[in-house]
């Protein structure tokens, strides 16, 4: 990866570290291979007054709804750290009222929602941290012995954690497995099927840290070429009918766009292409915008999207706890095999979203293939 630091540029900024947080996530923000809209979440610790004029220990993370390639300073809310850290020591806390406590705890509360991962933050001992879904870390991690090769490649540099969800959980386990150590020799955290965090006391320093922990999975990598194909095209009559089929599935319109690129095509080309694209996504933060696994389009299109609206709702109710309301049941993304892959969504701008993640995915299924495989 090459490293944006620019040190005129961060020189300018003089030691407001605010100002700072914003440059470095704006790097980080806009190498698409680190993150994708929206994804991945950057902090820094430092001092923040309430409306009395009291300072406080406060934690700047991004906030829900910006994007890192584009993020302001209104982008960071300030939480209390106190209040993180106390959070932390619970036992047990539900999504919900852990949303709940650190809204409670942001010194503006017009501000937007903190990331779910700002008590993992507060709970990390350096005052810049940047989290990112690296495509060629993810990669690698979600490959059969993937904790192995992350030991292997990084020594005692990272922290490894096993697949846990996002947020709370995710945090208590941080604190059990750095019970007691001396976090100065670790330069980030690799966390499995999730991405990678680096921190350090100076911005450029973590995000420098970044750069090299991520180069040093994509030479891990190697040069591997995914397979292509000479470049496809798609009966316009078939396209709309797979439009229809989707739309009745979601009870709304929805629009769709066909990518038969040699990439594209060639992945769709693949004999084991029905059992690769349903392994799930690259990095969990994805299923907001792609749903679990993409439909396969088959001879029949209305058989294809019945058999994924009937495995997308036993899916959901095998999961739900009771509390949670399942979306409309169409998929975002597919693989028509042999030709190419298809982005749905309501919107122009879903499309062109999807479009970017599906193809990140694909990149990333074809790596892990050719390094042991795709899980």
């Amino acid at each position: 990866m090459k490293n944006l630091w620019k040190q005129a540029e961060a020189a300018a900024l003089g030691n407001d570290l605010l100002a700072l947080r914003v440059y470095s996530s704006r790097l980080i923000g806009q190498a698409t291979d680190l993150v994708l809209h929206g994804g991945g979440n950057t902090s820094v610790k430092g001092k923040a007054e309430d409306l009395f004029g009291t300072s406080h220990e406060a934690l700047y993370v991004k906030g829900s709804g910006w994007d890192l390639a584009t993020i302001e300073s209104p982008g960071f809310p300030a939480v209390k750290m106190e209040a993180l850290l106390a959070l932390s020591r619970f036992e047990t806390l539900s999504d919900a009222d852990m949303v709940k406590a650190q809204r409670a705890a942001m010194l503006d509360p017009s501000a937007p929602s903190p990331s779910v991962e700002a008590i993992l933050h507060a709970l990390i001992p350096f005052r810049f941290v940047d989290h990112t879904h690296a495509d060629a870390v993810v990669t690698l991690s979600n490959t059969p012995q993937g904790e192995e090769k992350m030991r292997a490649l990084y020594g005692d540099r990272v922290l490894v954690v096993p697949y846990v969800m996002p947020g709370f959980i995710l945090a208590k386990e941080v604190a059990r497995l750095t019970e007691g150590m001396d976090w100065s020799r670790l330069e980030g955290m690799v966390l499995m099927h999730h991405g990678i965090f680096s921190f350090a006391d100076d911005a450029k320093e973590s995000y420098s840290r970044m750069i090299n922990l991520v180069s040093v999975a994509e030479d891990a990598l190697g040069s591997s070429r995914a397979k292509e194909e000479s470049p496809t095209e798609i009966d316009p009559i078939m396209l709309a009918g797979l439009r229809k089929e989707v739309s009745r599935a979601a009870e709304r319109p929805l629009l769709v766009s066909f990518d038969g690129s040699c990439a594209a095509a060639g992945f769709a080309s693949r004999d084991d292409v029905k059992k690769i694209a349903t392994r799930g996504p690259l990095t969990p933060d994805h299923v907001i915008r792609t749903k679990r696994v993409p439909l396969i389009v088959g001879d029949d299109l209305g058989f294809s999207v019945d058999q994924f609206v009937a495995d997308y709702q036993a899916y959901f109710e095998q999961h739900t706890n009771g509390a949670q309301t399942r979306l409309d049941s169409a998929p975002r993304w597919a693989v028509w095999p042999g030709k190419g892959t298809v982005a749905i969504g309501v919107k122009p701008t879903d499309i062109e979203i999807i479009a970017d993640i599906v193809a990140h995915t694909r990149w990333a299924i074809q790596q892990a293939e050719s390094n042991g495989g795709w899980q």
